[in-house]
């Protein structure tokens, strides 16, 4: 799974024709190897004055550090601008951010929910994610896994039995899930619940500090990186 993280870029000088961005990530304290591997995105062109460019990068989770021969959360994130303008190329410097994690839990005291996300996004709700909660007492190599919900085609199966096996949970039910940024950077975070099982009780909604609401808006927690 991965997470979302919006790059933009506005043109201080006209004839500016494409912009992209070139990033890779490395465990903590190493820097990547540019000829052997790394992505490179076209940002697309929203114009204005100054014009601006935005690309939406697909994430990883964690990263692999093959010194210590495990994956690490948190991690290096470095990149750069290629820029093409009148006809001729030219790049920016290297950026680097340190991306880092945040825990979140969520007590259920009453069993109601059977399912729970952290609805989230960097900065602002421009490109939200979300985050499956789940209880540490659903082994985690069951099928019904929160994290498997997305990808279950039968999803009248997964909401009956994952129901079965929440109500043989002694109460609380505590969720818990992880969000990830940039250090300094600031999350905007709802809970998106939902009671899927039995079919008749069947409801969701998403929730922030101000209650029940639609996803998004100003209903959010916002937390510090």
């Amino acid at each position: 799974m991965s997470w979302y993280y919006p790059k933009g870029w506005t043109d201080q000088e006209d004839g500016i024709e494409q912009v992209l961005i070139h990033y890779a990530c490395t465990p903590p304290g190493q820097w990547p190897d540019w000829s052997w591997s790394h992505d490179a995105r076209v940002l697309q062109d929203f114009g204005g004055y100054p014009r601006q460019r935005l690309k939406v990068l697909r994430m990883p989770r964690e990263v692999w550090d093959m010194q210590h021969g495990w994956s690490t959360p948190e991690y290096r994130f470095h990149y750069f601008f290629e820029v093409y303008q009148n006809g001729h190329r030219w790049t920016t410097d290297l950026f680097s951010e340190d991306i880092v994690y945040r825990d979140l839990e969520y007590a259920d005291d009453n069993g109601w929910i059977t399912n729970i996300c952290i609805y989230w996004s960097v900065g602002d709700w421009h490109a939200p994610v979300y985050s499956p909660m789940e209880d540490p007492r659903i082994p985690a190599d069951s099928e019904f896994v929160a994290r498997n919900y997305y990808t279950y085609d039968d999803k009248e199966r997964f909401h009956r039995e994952k129901y079965h096996m929440l109500y043989a949970l002694d109460l609380p039910h505590r969720y818990s899930a992880r969000m990830w940024g940039p250090r300094g950077a600031s999350i905007v975070q709802q809970y998106h619940i939902g009671r899927m099982y039995p079919p008749e009780e069947k409801n969701e909604t998403w929730i922030g500090p101000y209650g029940s609401s639609a996803p998004g808006g100003d209903n959010c927690w916002v937390h510090h990186l």
